[in-house]
């Protein structure tokens, strides 16, 4: 005799869905934030809108001792240079099509309303790409590969970012280009897309290039890029993976960057950006952060270290260090610092950070972000950071509609916008160590970033 069990039934059992989808990543959104808005006023400048501020780089000198009947110290003037912080500009588009509109508008048919989700996705995406620029230089860098790789037209293909860096800042779905380093885009691999990430091997696929349709360079940033012929040519060594269109293909350090400053861009002595926010670091040397590096050689981190950070910037700006900034392999490495003394306990969680405490008399307090860059820590007095909005998050266009009908097609189109920069006007104040010991952990002996 015949059973009926589940598999008889399964075609008449009604399907009951969650309110909620769970995401299978992480959305890392601290750092931008928690800085706060500049108060300063926008002012037109030529090629944009942007915030002047004036630098001085030295006091009056007209002053001296003398002998009675002497000339007086020769009458001198102060030497001053002006900057600017110019937004830059982000978006994030979103289109859906008629149909999935309709269909998603309930619960009972659908997970979630489709143009609800597909809204606060498009939103907490931007949000967090935010705040992966907070850490960078204003280039789009997401990894360097650890072993040459090579693209494939007819199926997916792998990378290795086996390194400090790791693939904390590559997420699916982003599309890429490739450069060599420090210098022009790889021609046979550039807007490539991201299709799954190993955490724990730090290997990277990607899409197959090029096909199905996913020619991904037709509407690249770059005109130039979208003539680029694909070919199976090996990704050199150390070529790094850049955010799509963050740079032009001949790209140099002295281009105006794209994407938002960030720490590592701001905590810079000249290395990396040699004119920040319109002023030359070669001409007024003054205006660079202070860098304690040990020549590209890791070592342990250690309290003195710290407090000697703490009194460089003391030293050159008058201030005092508020705040400091760390990824959670120098989290490890202050913790066996401070395992002995009970009284360096992490304090409590505010405001969606986590807080601990260098100094409990100075109470210098420190941050912790999961994408933080990797071998620094970064000292900053309080609120010297601040973000120059000149437009929030919002919806672009200039008139209330939010979606707009695709002419001639049942789909609709939004996109999401912010007119924002990330600006420091005493950059002496601001310092980093460089060149620290990341942590090994987990099974494979790697971060798992």
């Amino acid at each position: 005799m015949a059973v009926i069990n589940t598999t008889a039934v399964t075609n008449v059992l009604k399907r009951v869905y969650g309110d909620r989808i769970t995401n299978l990543f992480a959305r890392q959104k601290q750092a931008y934030n928690h800085f706060d808005k500049s108060t300063r006023k926008s002012q037109y400048m030529p090629g944009g809108a942007g915030y002047y501020f004036a630098l001085r780089r030295s006091d009056i000198e007209s002053v001296g001792a003398r002998v009675e009947d002497a000339y007086l110290p020769e009458p001198l003037s102060y030497d001053a240079v002006q900057g600017y912080i110019k937004p830059r500009l982000m978006y994030a588009t979103l289109r859906l099509s008629g149909l999935a509109i309709e269909s998603g508008k309930t619960n009972v048919q659908a997970f979630a309303s489709i143009q609800g989700d597909a809204v606060m996705s498009t939103y907490q995406s931007l949000v967090t790409d935010l705040n992966r620029m907070t850490w960078g230089d204003g280039y789009g860098k997401l990894g360097v590969l650890s072993s040459s790789a090579t693209p494939a037209t007819g199926a997916t293909w792998t990378a290795k970012f086996d390194n400090d860096l790791g693939v904390r800042y590559i997420r699916k779905g982003m599309i890429c280009d490739f450069y060599a380093s420090g210098g022009a885009v790889d021609q046979s691999a550039s807007a490539v897309r991201v299709d799954s990430i190993n955490p724990a091997t730090r290997v990277v696929t990607f899409e197959a290039v090029g096909t199905d349709g996913k020619n991904y360079r037709t509407y690249h940033p770059n005109t130039a890029a979208q003539s680029y012929t694909k070919a199976a040519s090996a990704i050199p060594t150390s070529s790094q993976l850049v955010r799509y269109g963050a740079r032009d293909a001949a790209f140099a350090t002295t281009d105006t960057s794209r994407e938002m400053m960030g720490l590592l861009g701001m905590f810079d002595d000249g290395t990396l950006i040699t004119t920040f926010e319109g002023v030359s670091t070669t001409t007024y040397p003054e205006f660079v952060a202070n860098v304690l590096s040990n020549g590209g050689v890791n070592r342990e981190l250690t309290i003195d270290l710290m407090l000697a950070a703490c009194d460089l910037t003391s030293t050159r700006s008058e201030k005092t260090v508020g705040r400091i900034w760390m990824g959670l392999g120098q989290r490890r490495k202050y913790f066996a610092l401070l395992s002995p003394d009970v009284r360096y306990a992490p304090a409590q969680y505010v405001g969606g950070y986590e807080s601990l405490r260098f100094s409990q008399d100075a109470g210098i307090e420190i941050r912790i972000d999961p994408v933080c860059q990797p071998n620094r820590v970064f000292f900053e007095p309080a609120n010297e950071i601040k973000k120059y909005e000149l437009t929030g998050i919002g919806w672009g266009g200039n008139d209330e509609q939010r979606f707009h009908w695709r002419e001639n097609y049942d789909q609709a189109t939004a996109f999401l916008r912010i007119y924002t920069e990330l600006g420091v006007e005493d950059r002496r104040s601001l310092t980093v160590i460089e060149d620290l010991t990341e942590p090994a952990g987990g099974s494979t002996g790697t971060m798992p970033f």
